[in-house]
């Protein structure tokens, strides 16, 4: 009876036995795995971070090591500037030259104006035609009146009457004869020396502009 009960006894150690030290062989594997883990992850991100920095490293190296090689290669030529130019002095000798300021070129220009005999008015007031171009106006037609005859031309898309003695254009035109199909205009211009001269042109209906 006593060896029998020792046998249960002993059968009941080993199973509480077995039972603790299994509960601690579990406890030990899963606290390795996880430090190993955590031991595995922190190697491989201190790893990547060298990594890392070597390659900054290597790469600030490579820039001064190709800085370096520009400073020595390249040189610098001085810019060379073309000579200044040397300007010579000019002096003005009136003799023997024309005078720009001389007044009896303009005097002279006068006396052939007045021998000439064309003096225009300029001082006449200007009628409303005379602010356009001769080559703009277009004769309409001619009505004929006892002891007057009137032109109609047409100018700006405006009709106008012309009588002898009425005045158009820009070069002091005026009206000399009034004809059915075209009207006989004195104009009075001047000249590159300075002169006065009268032509006379035509302003017809087939040639109206």
């Amino acid at each position: 009876m006593k060896n029998r009960l020792w046998r249960i006894q002993e059968q009941a150690n080993h199973a509480c036995a077995q039972s603790f030290f299994g509960k601690r062989d579990d406890d030990f594997i899963n606290y390795f795995l996880s430090n190993f883990l955590t031991t595995l992850i922190r190697a491989i991100v201190i790893c990547t971070l060298l990594s890392l920095a070597a390659c900054d490293a290597s790469s600030d190296e490579n820039l001064s090591e190709w800085m370096a090689t520009v400073r020595r290669t390249a040189h610098s030529s001085p810019l060379t500037l073309p000579a200044p130019l040397t300007m010579k002095t000019f002096i003005y000798e009136p003799a023997g030259q024309v005078d720009p300021f001389d007044t009896s070129k303009i005097s002279m220009l006068l006396d052939i104006s007045d021998h000439a005999g064309v003096r225009p008015d300029l001082k006449r007031s200007r009628e409303p035609l005379e602010s356009y171009p001769l080559d703009q106006f277009r004769m309409i037609g001619s009505l004929g009146r006892p002891g007057q005859s009137v032109a109609l031309v047409e100018v700006g898309k405006i009709l106008y009457q012309l009588r002898k003695g009425n005045h158009l254009g820009q070069d002091l035109g005026e009206v000399i004869t009034i004809m059915d199909g075209s009207i006989e205009i004195e104009e009075t211009i001047q000249e590159a020396n300075g002169t006065w001269v009268k032509r006379r042109v035509q302003l017809s209906m087939r040639e109206a502009k």
